[in-house]
């Protein structure tokens, strides 16, 4: 089952988050120390505001994909999309693409008319699964970030949902 996640999902989805960030610490921005730092109350925050969608088997939180809507009024037709995170168990069953149509669907009921993401140049599989999702290479964003003294690039990918 997809759906929105809220903020009884709290600890379903800090726990995910972290397993997410110790198996793959590539596929986040932030570093597992920032993720334990972030308060609850933040993340009920970003629950409450609709920015995470997730997948269940069952009552289990198997994957997610966060949302976050521009902030200022002249970016309010566009939107972030990341980190999306499928628990290893759960992968090869369609959840990822799932989340990803969910997050679409998600953005044209808000009447988002951009979705931009970013993901590491090396991670040719998410790079693979975006592109089936109609979403474009715009760019690369070298050093896009510096993790244990290594720089990796990002690869930036939009899509237009009114094209």
């Amino acid at each position: 089952m997809i759906r929105a996640l809220t903020a009884d999902d709290l600890h379903a989805y800090r726990s995910l988050w972290l397993h997410g960030l110790s198996a793959d610490p590539s596929a986040f921005l932030l570093t597992a120390a920032e993720a334990v730092a972030t308060t609850d109350s933040a993340l009920v925050a970003k629950l409450s505001a609709g920015e995470g969608i997730g997948a269940f088997e069952g009552e289990a939180l198997v994957g997610f994909v966060a949302l976050r809507r521009g902030g200022p009024e002249r970016m309010r037709h566009m939107a972030d999309l990341g980190p999306l995170y499928v628990h290893p168990s759960a992968r090869r069953r369609g959840l990822a693409r799932a989340l990803m149509d969910a997050a679409v669907e998600t953005a044209l009921a808000l009447d988002i008319l951009q979705l931009e993401l970013c993901v590491d140049i090396q991670n040719a599989a998410a790079q693979a699964l975006y592109q089936a999702c109609g979403f474009e290479q715009i760019g690369v964003r070298p050093r896009s970030v510096i993790a244990d003294g290594v720089a990796r690039n990002d690869v930036l990918m939009l899509r237009q949902l009114d094209a």
